[in-house]
């Protein structure tokens, strides 16, 4: 038996003028309700230049079957933190991005790296 399954491109766009963003890929497989993903994206630390980073993770996500917002899920996991010159180095933290989206995967969520944390916008990349 093959499994189904498919992938979703999150844009997660910050409330907040200036704030982190990223953009999460997701494998999405319906029948045991997992998310495997990676992200790419940039965080604000009050420096000149934006730190980026990478992530991957794991989670789930369930069906709601309340009103607009029809998904939730949650990933989490480890995020590679690199500083653009003239800053050099890179070093790991804690990474998790959670959304509440309707049937197009449009919605609102979060994202965290390390104490970093940004309530964003989530729309679907096509």
């Amino acid at each position: 038996m093959a499994i189904e399954l498919f992938l979703v491109k999150l844009d997660y766009k910050p409330n907040n003028l200036g704030a982190g963003s990223m953009m999460l890929q997701l494998a999405v497989d319906p029948e045991h309700k997992t998310l495997n993903g990676r992200a790419d994206g940039t965080i604000l630390e009050g420096t000149q230049h934006a730190p980026h980073f990478t992530a991957s993770g794991t989670g789930l996500f369930h069906s709601t079957g309340f009103g607009v917002i029809t998904k939730i899920g949650t990933v989490k996991g480890q995020a590679v933190v690199s500083f653009s010159p003239p800053a050099i180095g890179s070093y790991l933290a804690p990474f998790s991005a959670s959304f509440e989206v309707d049937n197009g995967w449009c919605g609102k969520g979060q994202f965290s790296v390390g104490t970093n944390t940004y309530e964003c916008q989530v729309t679907m990349v096509n």
